[in-house]
């Protein structure tokens, strides 16, 4: 709706701005020209007119002489000469037309007959005949062949200067109706792009109502078939509350069933943990109960035997690992943070399975380097992590087989989003890997590839990486066996010593 609505508006806007522009530009140009022209007009008219008066007070002192025959009349004719010269030199160079420059020629041609008949007679005046001769030249010379063409320069001059005049007022009159006839069509483009624009938002209110009614009546049925009940709906209502209110509705009721669906999904949580709980109860408690009635048994002499009380006392103990089991899964204790060396806590989880490696035939190989960042985290809650995945990792070789633990490290100018870089360690074996399809679910509670596990040893895993930061992931190798991958970030570099391992064991 905004790209048709400001379209038009744009489109009359720019061309509005560029008739104005064409305007703008054709009267300062065409202003310039004709301000040009009566410039050099005028110029040329005021050098014909300094020209000419030069002249005509050259005649005039002639005219004094030959009245007088007194040559002292005669003696200002050498400064006049020096302004006509002068007068004749600008008006020649304001001779720009081909009329103008003819004139000018003639001009100086009789200009410099004049004055070299006149310094002939300066130099040589005759005994007799001074006065028809002095009287010829003005007749002749000055009058005929200077001040003619230079009359009519003045004339053709004046000419020019008129009909520059009625251009500029023929100039005047064609910008004003062209400025009226821009203003009027402005006045109509913006009637018309009015027109147009509010036909096409008419058009698209139309629209958009009509969407919101059908949205509106959609809702509506969503809404009765959810609550049960037809909302009222009053008739001065508009079409924007009718939406808002059917999808205030919708949204109430999508609410009420999203906390349905959190209020089951959590009743399936606490009935699966029941299960399990009660499932691996149950062989204990079935375990104790035999004893406890082969003890009370009459026809038995003898209560608890040596063995019996060895028997329950480790039943005994297996129901407490039961019971730290789901504990730390429902309530996973808090990270007591403190600098750690990967290196060296690798290798003491290492050192603790090797025992158990040794009597399964199983070797356990490490590659940690040992100028690895440091990592601020729990050391016991990394260890029980570490010493978790061992211990699956030996439960799937009962026969013998290889079990490898690496650690690298992603600096932290790569793109990380931490100053020391991201730690990875891998976790991997030669068993038979993960079955297929378990790799996204199975750090899931309760999710176990094993007989008698519980499937809670992976999702605390999982707790306890993320609690620090980092995530875990699972999948198969290329050559067989399971992955595990633990990424960690890493603290930046500190001379603090780490901690020691607390020791961990695996659930």
């Amino acid at each position: 709706m905004i790209a048709r609505l400001t379209a038009p508006v744009v489109a009359v806007s720019v061309l509005l701005i560029a008739v104005a522009a064409g305007a703008a530009w054709y009267a300062h140009n065409s202003q310039r020209n004709v301000s040009v022209m009566l410039d050099s007009h005028v110029a040329s008219v005021h050098a014909a007119q300094e020209l000419e008066i030069s002249l005509r007070e050259i005649h005039v002192q002639f005219d004094r002489y030959l009245i007088t025959g007194q040559r002292k009349h005669l003696s200002p004719v050498p400064r006049l000469r020096e302004h006509a010269t002068e007068a004749l030199r600008a008006a020649e160079r304001m001779a720009t037309t081909e009329p103008e420059q003819v004139l000018m020629r003639k001009v100086r041609t009789g200009y410099e007959h004049f004055f070299d008949a006149y310094d002939r007679l300066e130099q040589t005046p005759p005994e007799q005949g001074v006065y028809a001769k002095v009287l010829e030249l003005i007749d002749t010379v000055l009058t005929r062949e200077i001040l003619e063409p230079a009359r009519e320069y003045l004339r053709v001059n004046r000419d020019m200067l008129d009909h520059t005049a009625r251009a500029n007022h023929e100039l005047s009159q064609r910008l004003t109706v062209g400025l009226v006839g821009l203003g009027v069509c402005g006045s109509v483009a913006g009637l018309l792009g009015g027109w147009a624009i509010a036909v096409s938002l008419r058009r698209s209110l139309l629209d958009t109502d009509r969407v919101l009614r059908d949205t509106a009546a959609l809702l509506g049925e969503a809404v009765p078939a959810a609550d049960g009940e037809v909302p009222r709906r009053e008739q001065s209502e508009t079409t924007v509350q009718r939406v808002t209110q059917a999808a205030a509705a919708v949204l109430n009721r999508l609410k009420k069933t999203e906390r349905d669906a959190l209020r089951a999904e959590q009743l399936a949580w606490v009935g699966q943990m029941a299960a399990g709980i009660a499932h691996e109860v149950r062989n204990p408690l079935t375990v104790i109960k035999l004893l406890v009635q082969a003890a009370t048994d009459p026809r038995r002499a003898n209560g608890f035997r040596p063995q019996d009380l060895r028997v329950l006392e480790g039943e005994i103990l297996r129901l407490e690992q039961i019971i730290r089991t789901f504990l730390d899964f429902a309530r996973p204790p808090r990270p007591d943070k403190r600098s750690v060396v990967p290196a060296e806590l690798i290798r003491d989880c290492v050192a603790g399975v090797t025992a158990r490696a040794e009597l399964q035939g199983v070797t356990v190989r490490a590659v940690a380097s040992a100028d690895l960042p440091p990592l601020d985290a729990d050391p016991g809650q990394l260890g029980q992590v570490l010493y978790n995945l061992l211990f699956n990792a030996l439960d799937v070789l009962p026969s013998g087989g290889t079990v490898r633990v690496t650690a690298a490290v992603t600096p932290g100018d790569t793109g990380t989003g931490t100053p020391g870089g991201m730690l990875t360690v891998l976790v991997s074996d030669t068993g038979p890997g993960l079955p297929v399809g378990l790799e996204e679910q199975i750090f899931d509670p309760f999710i176990s590839t094993k007989e008698t596990g519980l499937g809670l040893g992976l999702s605390i895993c999982r707790r306890i990486v993320e609690a620090h930061g980092g995530s875990i992931g699972a999948t198969n190798g290329p050559a067989g066996g399971a992955v595990f991958v633990i990424r960690l970030p890493c603290r930046a570099q500190t001379n603090a010593r780490p901690a020691p391992l607390s020791p961990a064991g695996a659930t």
